[in-house]
Order: structure tokens, then C-alpha cells, then sequence
């Protein structure tokens, strides 16, 4: 179980650890196998609404959509919350935040 998690942490980056740092405790039962097999779904479905001309609210909602439906098509019984989580998860590997701009020391 904790191989599993390593490898959970070590896809995600940046601020996103802290989160899942957070989760950690809460995903050490069978929510880590859960999310673990919805991690790819999502990465797949996410990727391919990316570019669509739709809403970031309907891009979710597909999404959502989607990755319930696949699955179930793969005998994976997610839960909404997982795959929000697992929704979330893509969204923030694939746009990681910004870093933050350099400080400036004013002119003397």
C-alpha cells in the first residue's frame, strides 16, 4: 500500500503534494487503490476535453461523465467524490500553478 502511494506522490508536484500530504492519512485504506485505478481514466479524459470549445463547468462535468462511465465499463466502482478528487488531481498536473515572481529590490 505505501508503494503505491509513493508513486501517487511522486506523479504529482508542486503545491499538490501539500494536498495530497494532507489526504495521505485518509487515502491509506482502499481509497488509494480506488484512486490509483481513476488517476489514468482521468489523465485520458481530461487530456482529451482539454482543447474543446466547452465551458471549464462543462468540461467538468464531462469529464465526471466520462470517467464514471468508463468506470464502471471497467468494474471500478467510483465514488463522485473520487473522481472529483481524481478530476482534480489531473487538472493541477496538468496546469501546474504559476511560480511566483521574483522579488524585486527597489532602485536606491
Amino acid at each position: 500500500m505505501t508503494t503505491l502511494l509513493i508513486k501517487i506522490l511522486g506523479w504529482l508536484s508542486g503545491s499538490t503534494k501539500v494536498v495530497f500530504q494532507f489526504l495521505l492519512p485518509i487515502l491509506e485504506d482502499n481509497s488509494a487503490k480506488l484512486l490509483a485505478a481513476l488517476l489514468p481514466i482521468a489523465l485520458d479524459v481530461v487530456t482529451s476535453l482539454a482543447d474543446s470549445s466547452k465551458t471549464g463547468e462543462q468540461k467538468r462535468a464531462a469529464a465526471v461523465d466520462a470517467i464514471k462511465a468508463q468506470a464502471i465499463q471497467t468494474g471500478i466502482n467510483a465514488t463522485t467524490s473520487a473522481v472529483n478528487l481524481a478530476v482534480e488531481l489531473v487538472v493541477q498536473k496538468l496546469n501546474p500553478p504559476a511560480a511566483p515572481a521574483p522579488a524585486t529590490t527597489p532602485a536606491k
